[in-house]
């Protein structure tokens, strides 16, 4: 599995998203955000379907309940006030989307797609790539760079690994830890550094 990168910058990702939305590019807009929001696997986040994220009547729910494919484990995924105007967007632009409920939210584009099949983990990851790219983000991304987005920007923001460990959907803290890049040599550090 190749090494991929979090965005660390929190300006870098705002540009990244002001990018997208100054192309209209709403769905993959969506895709970044609510992959980050959700920190979903790629292969479940792929198997999004518009009555997972809307009501009947089209207004976007709190939650929704998804089978993780890895873990076996029904989550319950929150949908934030970002994601949620995203999909206010993507409503407007996807009407004949969103319109079947069992049309895939991250749809292949192509010139006689109906919604009903959704884009693959490579056409995922490759987006990803090229839209670090684009605003010149200098590092190796790919398709586990923005769950270890969210978890790098909560580790920041001083959320407890518990907490990303749960976000995440980690088995154990090991796992979160080696994800997060944190080393025996860094806890040392802390550890030395509060000497109360």
């Amino acid at each position: 599995m190749q090494f991929v990168e979090p965005i660390r910058s929190i300006k870098k990702l705002n540009d990244l998203k002001a990018f997208l939305k100054s192309k209209w590019d709403i769905k993959n807009l969506l895709l970044i955000e609510h992959w980050i929001n959700s920190a979903l696997r790629i292969s479940d986040l792929l198997t999004l379907k518009v009555w997972d994220v809307y009501e009947l009547d089209w207004t976007v729910k709190e939650y929704y309940l998804i089978k993780e494919k890895k873990t076996k484990k029904n989550t319950k995924i929150h949908i934030t006030e970002k994601v949620k105007a995203t999909l206010k967007l993507y409503r407007e632009q996807y009407s004949w989307v969103v319109s079947k409920s069992s049309n895939y939210v991250f749809f292949q584009s192509r010139s006689n797609s109906k919604g009903d099949k959704p884009i693959s983990r490579q056409q995922g990851r490759k987006i990803i790539t090229k839209v670090c790219r684009l605003v010149w983000l200098p590092w190796n991304y790919g398709g586990h760079t923005l769950r270890k987005t969210r978890g790098y920007q909560a580790r920041m923001k001083w959320i407890t690994l518990p907490v990303i460990q749960e976000k995440l959907r980690h088995s154990n803290l090991a796992v979160t830890k080696r994800y997060l890049g944190i080393t025996d040599d860094e806890v040392r550090e802390a550890s030395l550094q509060l000497d109360l």
